[in-house]
């Protein structure tokens, strides 16, 4: 079924002429914002992505193509357990209907409007160079892959620009997937347009990416979904020093505890 699906697609994109992905889709990402842990904090965005596969594509050999996808990022700088959910919306252009699915990564991707060479995409002559490599040579839809470590750049020479990479952490999707090589885990198990997942993080730079779970969806004509992603901020993470301390101090408590157990039995 899987090939089945890539073979047809393959035909309907070269009967088509598309050769590359529009420019205005490249990774322009959705800033979260930055949270120092403070407990209830939270933040929400709107976006649209393209089709409704973009997330569950890039699970497959083949890899995905990121225009496909959306980027949301955030910033910790203090460790803490965040809440990271994504649901349906109408938004920019997009209706309901998305059935989302989203690859929580360490990194964060080139700032589109800063760096030199521009926004990141799979289609840059360094990205096409890098996806090569990663792969082995082996034939590849884009650079997004939702289950491990990737990489992906711009428009900049290779020599000139480090590029953007990104350390896989988790993923989640809302209701559950196989397109012929077994169940995709991670699936919520409820089909209800929204999916949600908690994380415990250090401090750092963090992308979640976000697109469709339907698989089957790359044969129908593409349409645009919009998606409301929002963190939520659930507690802070104390640093490896503090639960020493928090240790040492319930060690002393428990001493004390034994002395004073002690002292009124020999006084008793």
């Amino acid at each position: 079924m899987k090939q089945f699906i890539k073979n047809v697609l393959t035909v309907s994109i070269l009967g088509a002429g598309i050769v590359s992905a529009p420019a205005m889709a490249h990774f322009f990402p959705k800033i979260l914002g930055t949270f120092d842990g403070t407990p209830g904090t939270t933040a929400t965005l709107t976006a649209s992505v393209r089709g409704n596969y973009g997330w569950i594509d890039g699970t497959d050999g083949d890899w995905g193509d990121t225009h496909r996808v959306v980027a949301y990022q955030f910033t910790l700088t203090n460790a803490a357990e965040v809440q990271l959910s994504f649901q349906q919306a109408v938004a920019f252009g997009g209706r309901n209907g998305l059935t989302p699915g989203f690859s929580l990564h360490g990194g964060h991707v080139h700032d589109p409007f800063t760096t030199p060479g521009g926004p990141d995409h799979d289609f840059s002559d360094s990205s096409t160079t890098l996806r090569s490599i990663d792969s082995g040579g082996a034939f590849t839809e884009g650079s997004f892959r939702a289950l491990t470590d990737w990489r992906v750049t711009n428009e900049a020479p290779l020599h000139e620009l480090s590029p953007s990479f990104f350390t896989y952490i988790g993923h989640a999707y809302d209701g559950v997937q196989d397109y012929g090589t077994g169940v995709i885990p991670g699936g919520d198990n409820l089909l209800d347009n929204r999916v949600t997942q908690s994380f415990h993080l250090a401090a750092g730079n963090y992308t979640a990416f976000v697109g469709g779970s339907n698989y089957a969806n790359q044969l129908v004509a593409l349409r645009d979904y919009g998606v409301s992603g929002t963190i939520t901020v659930i507690s802070a993470v104390p640093e490896p020093e503090t639960y020493a301390m928090l240790l040492a101090g319930l060690g002393l408590v428990g001493a004390m505890a034994r002395r004073r157990k002690m002292a009124n039995a020999v006084n008793g």
